[in-house]
């Protein structure tokens, strides 16, 4: 996966893409002046996520197949665990859980394994129709609260 921010990304946009990347294992750029052909460049084979922004703060992911068609996006707010600053991402692919029309489309584009239950052993992004939590050691580290989705 390749995660890349809008063209002039705050810092709570860049700090998102970072935790992103840490969390999936993802390769990340900022994007500056990269044009949509640069970024699918970029990505290779990879599938691409950008982060995008709503006055000034993270609030959409855009998710692209590789000939650089929109797929599905996700409007959300982010909020994060008081503790993730000093949190060490650990360099395992998280699991996958949930149910859905937006775990679906997530588990569609995602490279991680879906279970119905996971242990606390092993990161794991838990989706629903309200909320995606990323989670590790049984705990919360960052949630995007799900504002709309649509599919293209």
């Amino acid at each position: 996966m390749f995660i890349t921010s809008s063209r002039k990304p705050s810092a709570k946009t860049r700090t998102l893409c970072k935790y992103l990347s840490r969390f999936t294992g993802a390769s990340y750029v900022n994007r500056g002046k990269m044009s949509m052909q640069q970024l699918l460049e970029s990505a290779g084979a990879e599938p691409l996520i950008l982060v995008g922004e709503y006055h000034g703060n993270p609030g959409e992911l855009g998710f692209y197949g590789k000939a650089g068609q929109l797929l599905f996006s996700v409007r959300f707010t982010e909020s994060y665990s008081p503790k993730i600053d000093s949190h060490r991402f650990r360099e395992l692919e998280p699991l996958f859980s949930g149910r859905g029309e937006i775990a679906n489309a997530l588990a569609s584009f995602l490279p991680f394994d879906r279970v119905k239950e996971a242990s606390s052993d092993v990161p794991l992004m838990k989706v629903s129709e309200e909320e995606i939590d990323c989670m590790d050691e049984g705990k919360s580290l960052f949630k995007l609260n799900i504002k709309s989705f649509k599919v293209y």
